[in-house]
């Protein structure tokens, strides 16, 4: 065996970085078969002319579902977890053309009549939705506040380019410490700057921490020359 080989353990291709675990992953595929029976069964009472009729009980599990996969994301969003693709969307759009096509049906074929449970879901639905709309807004209002200022003398997110750069690495404690406040803002503001692609965030859950990337060095090192060019 060359000796300049190295052993075949080393050789093998590591493990890709194993991703946190997320509820999205069992939420969306069980919200997806719960909308798709639910509104086949639906259906199904508006087809057969009172054949056949559902039987109470689901709607309140269908709602308590879809209201935690919206739940889901808003603490996610809040908290700075990073969150995986999102499509709840998807079911608003569903239940809402289905009820369209209802209803002009019944307008023109009076036999056909809505079912009762029709019309509570979809408002539930959109109430839901509208609510984790509502949410997202004001996260997004309070990021935008948190990270206004980005100058080098006072920004904070500059300062924690300087914290990376003179350490290699941060955690959110530390960041949240350095700039005396909360560690949900202290995570608002590193989610920022993971989001602009400034900082990369490694690990998972206690074991997370941040490191920098060449567009935050660059952005750092234009913040620090910026004060210069302006002096001259």
């Amino acid at each position: 065996m060359d000796a300049n080989q190295p052993p075949a353990n080393e050789t093998s291709s590591q493990p890709a970085e194993r991703l946190p675990f997320n509820e999205v992953s069992v939420l969306f595929p069980l919200l997806t078969f719960y909308t798709v029976v639910y509104l086949g069964l639906i259906a199904a009472e508006f087809v057969l002319h009172g054949a056949f009729m559902l039987p109470p009980g689901l709607m309140p599990v269908y709602i308590a579902l879809t209201a935690a996969y919206a739940a889901d994301k808003e603490i996610r969003r809040w908290a700075g977890t990073p969150e995986p693709p999102r499509k709840g969307s998807f079911f608003v759009y569903l239940w809402l053309l289905f009820y369209l096509i209802a209803f002009m049906l019944r307008s023109f074929r009076p036999e056909f009549a809505l079912p009762e449970e029709l019309g509570k879901v979809v408002l539930q639905v959109l109430g839901i939705f509208f609510g984790s709309r509502a949410s997202k807004y004001i996260w997004e209002s309070r990021r935008a506040d948190d990270g206004r200022q980005t100058t080098y003398d006072g920004g904070r997110p500059a300062k924690i380019l300087d914290m990376i750069k003179a350490q290699g690495q941060v955690t959110n404690r530390e960041v949240a410490d350095a700039l005396h406040v909360s560690a949900a803002s202290s995570k608002r503001i590193l989610a920022d700057l993971v989001d602009r692609g400034q900082v990369r965030l490694m690990g998972e859950n206690r074991g997370a921490y941040y490191v920098g990337t060449m567009e935050g060095e660059m952005k750092r090192t234009s913040n620090i020359e910026r004060p210069t060019s302006n002096a001259q």
